[in-house]
């Protein structure tokens, strides 16, 4: 007879998925039927490295302090895709300098594998470079970024971009959306509150980030507007970032601090694993669930659906 090897030690504490619970997802009747489930990890060395030589052997997830069966382990690419809009509204123009000379900086931040949009608010939203991996092209596309008559369509902007990616059905991307904005200019966006509503829905869905970073004046400090408020509701919706800016050189520093960020999600989400397991006979419906592992010196980010943040 051969004999079973026996499973490594699992060292270390058991590493929890930030105590997720799980919000009933199945009804009773499925509860006993559903077997295999879905994890997906990213994982890195002591020095922040992706790891990529993990097998399924080293790893054991636990459903209520339950080891469940491992049914396979598999290597999973979802990139960052960068959609960046920069209001160069005329009334902008004092921090327009800044703005450039910071996406600049973020630019250099972000990895050249990452595909990048840049697009204009003023007047309406324009892109002047598409999705693309050429850095030539997107510094050419930073020199049409000029000061222009036209007020700022921030909200259009938005509402535009979550249709593309509602269209995009093949989407086997993260989208990432930066809004650069050079003070709470006024807003020309026509678009009715239906539209905006179903824009947030459409970012949801598109399991989108927007990060915001607004440059406001002394004059409008303590001031929301509707472009403030945009940035603010989008960040809380898709887990983005909103940052004001009290003067306008910060951008030099604030945008790149933004593409180093975005450069390690990337890292992440680019390297994952997808984990299919089965849970434990009887498992209850709102279980907590944990990961770990037999390899040391390693850190786990584990999601519910490969959306590292």
């Amino acid at each position: 007879m051969t004999p079973i090897p026996r499973r490594r030690p699992l060292t270390g504490a058991l590493l929890a998925l930030a105590l997720i619970v799980f919000g009933a997802p199945w009804s009773t009747s499925r509860v006993v039927s559903a077997q295999n489930q879905t994890l997906f990890l990213s994982v890195t060395d002591a020095n922040g490295e992706p790891v990529t030589d993990l097998t399924a052997d080293e790893l054991v997830v636990r459903w209520d302090g339950e080891d469940c069966e491992t049914l396979a382990l598999e290597p999973i690419n979802r990139p960052v895709r960068l959609t960046v809009f920069i209001d160069n509204h005329g009334g902008g123009r004092a921090a327009h300098q800044d703005m450039r000379e910071g996406l600049k900086l973020f630019l250099e931040a972000i990895p050249e594998d990452v595909e990048v949009a840049l697009a204009t608010l003023a007047g309406r939203p324009r892109f002047v470079a598409r999705h693309t991996t050429d850095r030539e092209e997107l510094a050419g596309g930073i020199e049409l970024i000029v000061p222009e008559a036209g007020a700022s369509t921030f909200r259009d902007a938005l509402i535009e971009e979550a249709d593309r990616l509602h269209d995009d059905e093949e989407r086997q991307y993260l989208p990432v959306i930066v809004m650069i904005a050079g003070g709470d200019n006024p807003e020309g966006s026509t678009s009715l509150q239906r539209a905006y509503d179903e824009m947030l829905q459409r970012m949801v869905d598109a399991q989108a980030t927007v990060h915001t970073r607004m440059f406001m004046d002394s004059t409008k400090r303590g001031v929301r507007g509707q472009q403030v408020q945009v940035g603010m509701n989008l960040s809380e919706v898709t887990g983005g970032t909103y940052e004001s800016i009290a003067a306008s050189t910060a951008f030099r520093t604030k945008l790149p601090e933004l593409g180093r960020a975005i450069a390690r999600r990337h890292r992440l989400t680019s390297n994952q694993y997808r984990m299919i397991y089965a849970p434990p006979d009887g498992a209850s419906s709102q279980p907590t669930i944990g990961i770990a592992t037999s390899r040391e010196g390693i850190t786990m980010l584990l999601t519910l659906d490969g959306n590292v943040r």
